[in-house]
């Protein structure tokens, strides 16, 4: 399928017309029409990228290469897996935030432990009398 009617076929099922996808695009309504019209052989890829983010599409689906979300359920789960999936990327980086935490303080509480024991005793240690 030509690249043009799968842009007007997206276009269509988001019920846009050509200027409201240039308004949202960000891309001349020119330009616009003559992708859509197929006068446009070679429209630059940052172009197509801008007209289907507008349009809530997936360049993927757009190329053929993954079947988009069918309907508000699938989008939901989606959603809802991105979320679930963000989450423990926040769970596991909070587990090594702690686990630095603790380290520096048994650190610090080694480094204090040793400038203590060295000042107590003058004639072990770095301070000498």
């Amino acid at each position: 399928m030509m690249l043009a009617t799968q842009l007007k076929l997206l276009k269509e099922k988001r019920g846009l017309t050509n200027q409201q996808l240039a308004d949202l695009s960000g891309v001349p309504v020119g330009t616009v029409n003559r992708i859509l019209s197929g006068q446009t052989d070679n429209p630059s890829f940052q172009t197509i990228c801008d007209l289907v983010l507008a349009m809530d599409g997936s360049l993927d689906e757009l190329a053929g290469i993954e079947k988009g979300p069918e309907g508000p359920e699938a989008k939901a789960r989606a959603s809802q897996d991105l979320i679930h999936l963000y989450e423990k990327m926040i769970e596991h980086k909070n587990r090594w935030i702690h686990r630095l935490f603790v380290l520096a303080c048994l650190l610090g509480s080694i480094f204090i432990f040793l400038v203590i024991f060295d000042l107590m005793n003058p004639a072990l240690g770095f301070v000498r009398s």
